[in-house]
Protein backbone atom coordinates (compact mmCIF):
# COMPACT_ATOMS: atom_id res chain seq x y z
CA UNK A 1 0.00 0.00 0.00
CA UNK A 2 2.85 2.39 0.83
CA UNK A 3 4.40 1.71 -2.58
CA UNK A 4 1.11 2.58 -4.28
CA UNK A 5 0.77 5.87 -2.37
CA UNK A 6 4.45 6.69 -2.96
CA UNK A 7 4.11 5.94 -6.71
CA UNK A 8 0.97 8.05 -6.96
CA UNK A 9 2.72 10.95 -5.18
CA UNK A 10 5.67 10.79 -7.59
CA UNK A 11 3.38 10.69 -10.64
CA UNK A 12 1.34 13.59 -9.26
CA UNK A 13 4.42 15.71 -8.58
CA UNK A 14 5.80 14.98 -12.06
CA UNK A 15 2.48 16.03 -13.52
CA UNK A 16 2.55 19.30 -11.58
CA UNK A 17 6.12 19.94 -12.63
CA UNK A 18 5.07 19.52 -16.27
CA UNK A 19 2.21 21.99 -15.82
CA UNK A 20 4.53 24.66 -14.49
CA UNK A 21 6.73 24.89 -17.56
CA UNK A 22 6.46 28.08 -19.57
CA UNK A 23 5.43 27.89 -23.18
CA UNK A 24 8.29 27.96 -25.60
CA UNK A 25 8.34 31.12 -27.71
CA UNK A 26 7.78 30.70 -31.42
CA UNK A 27 10.84 31.69 -33.41
CA UNK A 28 10.29 34.85 -35.42
CA UNK A 29 10.97 33.12 -38.72
CA UNK A 30 8.21 30.54 -38.19
CA UNK A 31 4.55 31.24 -38.78
CA UNK A 32 1.61 29.80 -36.92
CA UNK A 33 -0.76 27.92 -39.16
CA UNK A 34 -4.33 27.63 -38.00
CA UNK A 35 -6.17 24.62 -39.34
CA UNK A 36 -8.77 25.52 -41.92
CA UNK A 37 -12.24 24.17 -41.27
CA UNK A 38 -12.97 21.19 -43.44
CA UNK A 39 -16.15 20.82 -45.41
CA UNK A 40 -17.10 24.47 -45.15
CA UNK A 41 -19.33 25.66 -47.92
CA UNK A 42 -20.93 28.89 -48.74
CA UNK A 43 -24.49 28.71 -47.48
CA UNK A 44 -27.19 30.60 -49.27
CA UNK A 45 -30.50 31.03 -47.56
CA UNK A 46 -33.72 31.56 -49.49
CA UNK A 47 -34.99 35.11 -49.25
CA UNK A 48 -38.66 35.82 -49.91
CA UNK A 49 -39.47 38.02 -52.88
CA UNK A 50 -42.11 40.68 -52.66
CA UNK A 51 -44.67 38.50 -54.46
CA UNK A 52 -44.29 35.68 -51.88
CA UNK A 53 -42.13 33.23 -53.84
CA UNK A 54 -38.61 32.40 -52.74
CA UNK A 55 -35.33 32.93 -54.51
CA UNK A 56 -31.78 32.11 -53.51
CA UNK A 57 -29.54 34.70 -51.89
CA UNK A 58 -27.36 34.90 -55.01
CA UNK A 59 -30.33 35.65 -57.26
CA UNK A 60 -31.61 38.20 -54.77
CA UNK A 61 -28.25 39.99 -54.66
CA UNK A 62 -28.10 40.12 -58.46
CA UNK A 63 -31.61 41.57 -58.62
CA UNK A 64 -30.85 44.11 -55.89
CA UNK A 65 -27.76 45.33 -57.67
CA UNK A 66 -29.84 46.02 -60.76
CA UNK A 67 -32.81 47.57 -58.99
CA UNK A 68 -32.62 49.55 -55.80
CA UNK A 69 -29.14 49.65 -54.34
CA UNK A 70 -28.50 53.06 -52.94
CA UNK A 71 -25.08 54.61 -52.56
CA UNK A 72 -24.35 54.94 -48.88
CA UNK A 73 -22.26 57.27 -46.73
CA UNK A 74 -22.00 54.76 -43.88
CA UNK A 75 -18.55 54.85 -42.25
CA UNK A 76 -17.00 51.36 -42.19
CA UNK A 77 -13.65 52.38 -40.70
CA UNK A 78 -14.74 50.90 -37.35
CA UNK A 79 -13.92 47.41 -38.63
CA UNK A 80 -10.16 47.84 -38.27
CA UNK A 81 -9.14 44.19 -38.56
CA UNK A 82 -11.24 43.43 -41.65
CA UNK A 83 -9.68 42.99 -45.07
CA UNK A 84 -12.70 44.69 -46.65
CA UNK A 85 -16.20 45.85 -45.75
CA UNK A 86 -19.11 46.16 -48.18
CA UNK A 87 -22.38 47.83 -47.28
CA UNK A 88 -25.53 47.15 -49.27
CA UNK A 89 -28.16 49.74 -48.46
CA UNK A 90 -31.67 48.31 -48.62
CA UNK A 91 -33.21 50.90 -46.31
CA UNK A 92 -35.50 52.30 -49.00
CA UNK A 93 -37.27 48.95 -49.49
CA UNK A 94 -36.75 46.89 -46.32
CA UNK A 95 -35.15 49.26 -43.76
CA UNK A 96 -32.06 47.01 -43.70
CA UNK A 97 -28.33 47.49 -44.12
CA UNK A 98 -26.40 44.39 -45.17
CA UNK A 99 -22.77 44.63 -44.07
CA UNK A 100 -20.31 42.04 -45.40
CA UNK A 101 -17.18 42.01 -43.26
CA UNK A 102 -14.38 40.04 -44.93
CA UNK A 103 -11.26 38.74 -43.21
CA UNK A 104 -8.15 37.23 -44.78
CA UNK A 105 -7.51 33.49 -45.02
CA UNK A 106 -5.12 33.48 -42.06
CA UNK A 107 -7.75 34.95 -39.71
CA UNK A 108 -9.29 32.77 -37.00
CA UNK A 109 -13.11 32.70 -37.49
CA UNK A 110 -14.01 32.91 -33.78
CA UNK A 111 -11.70 35.83 -33.10
CA UNK A 112 -12.83 37.58 -36.30
CA UNK A 113 -16.44 37.27 -35.13
CA UNK A 114 -15.59 38.65 -31.68
CA UNK A 115 -13.69 41.57 -33.25
CA UNK A 116 -16.65 42.30 -35.52
CA UNK A 117 -19.12 42.29 -32.61
CA UNK A 118 -16.93 44.61 -30.53
CA UNK A 119 -16.39 47.03 -33.42
CA UNK A 120 -20.05 46.85 -34.49
CA UNK A 121 -20.94 48.43 -31.14
CA UNK A 122 -19.51 51.77 -32.35
CA UNK A 123 -20.53 51.21 -35.99
CA UNK A 124 -24.21 50.84 -34.98
CA UNK A 125 -24.20 54.17 -33.09
CA UNK A 126 -23.60 56.26 -36.23
CA UNK A 127 -26.33 58.79 -36.90
CA UNK A 128 -26.85 57.25 -40.34
CA UNK A 129 -27.21 53.71 -38.91
CA UNK A 130 -28.83 53.90 -35.47
CA UNK A 131 -32.36 54.43 -36.82
CA UNK A 132 -32.14 51.53 -39.28
CA UNK A 133 -34.61 48.72 -38.58
CA UNK A 134 -32.09 45.89 -38.91
CA UNK A 135 -28.40 45.73 -39.69
CA UNK A 136 -27.25 42.36 -40.99
CA UNK A 137 -23.64 41.66 -40.03
CA UNK A 138 -22.33 38.87 -42.27
CA UNK A 139 -18.79 37.74 -41.47
CA UNK A 140 -16.63 35.89 -43.98
CA UNK A 141 -13.16 34.42 -43.58
CA UNK A 142 -11.43 33.52 -46.85
CA UNK A 143 -14.74 34.06 -48.72
CA UNK A 144 -16.61 31.54 -46.52
CA UNK A 145 -19.41 32.84 -44.30
CA UNK A 146 -18.67 31.94 -40.67
CA UNK A 147 -21.34 34.00 -38.85
CA UNK A 148 -24.34 36.22 -39.46
CA UNK A 149 -26.30 38.41 -37.05
CA UNK A 150 -29.47 40.43 -37.67
CA UNK A 151 -29.02 43.34 -35.29
CA UNK A 152 -31.66 45.84 -34.27
CA UNK A 153 -29.88 48.99 -33.08
CA UNK A 154 -33.03 50.01 -31.17
CA UNK A 155 -32.63 46.86 -29.01
CA UNK A 156 -29.11 47.75 -27.85
CA UNK A 157 -28.54 49.68 -24.62
CA UNK A 158 -25.49 51.66 -25.76
CA UNK A 159 -25.19 53.34 -22.34
CA UNK A 160 -24.81 50.08 -20.40
CA UNK A 161 -21.25 50.07 -19.06
CA UNK A 162 -21.64 46.86 -17.06
CA UNK A 163 -21.82 44.46 -20.01
CA UNK A 164 -19.20 43.98 -22.73
CA UNK A 165 -19.73 45.55 -26.14
CA UNK A 166 -19.89 42.20 -27.93
CA UNK A 167 -22.47 40.95 -25.41
CA UNK A 168 -24.63 44.02 -25.95
CA UNK A 169 -24.57 43.55 -29.74
CA UNK A 170 -25.39 39.83 -29.41
CA UNK A 171 -28.23 40.62 -26.97
CA UNK A 172 -29.71 43.05 -29.52
CA UNK A 173 -29.41 40.53 -32.37
CA UNK A 174 -30.93 37.40 -33.78
CA UNK A 175 -28.18 34.92 -34.51
CA UNK A 176 -28.85 33.75 -38.07
CA UNK A 177 -25.83 31.52 -38.62
CA UNK A 178 -22.70 30.32 -36.82
CA UNK A 179 -20.32 27.71 -38.18
CA UNK A 180 -19.23 25.03 -35.70
CA UNK A 181 -15.90 26.69 -34.86
CA UNK A 182 -17.48 30.09 -34.17
CA UNK A 183 -20.29 28.46 -32.20
CA UNK A 184 -17.77 26.65 -29.94
CA UNK A 185 -15.63 29.80 -29.59
CA UNK A 186 -18.67 31.85 -28.54
CA UNK A 187 -19.71 29.23 -25.98
CA UNK A 188 -16.25 29.35 -24.39
CA UNK A 189 -16.40 33.16 -24.37
CA UNK A 190 -19.98 32.92 -22.97
CA UNK A 191 -21.44 35.01 -25.80
CA UNK A 192 -24.19 32.46 -26.47
CA UNK A 193 -25.26 29.02 -25.24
Amino acid sequence: MKKLVFSAAIIFSLGLAGCGEAEKPIPKNETIEHPKPSGEQKIEYPIPKENGTEQSGTENQENESDQNQQPTDVDTSFFKFAKSVEVIDNRATSNNLLVWIDYSADSEPGMSTLNTLNQAFDFLQQADVINTGTVTLAIRVDDVKVAQFNTKPSNIDFKNGEVGMADLVVNGSDIEYLNEGVKAFGQVMELWD
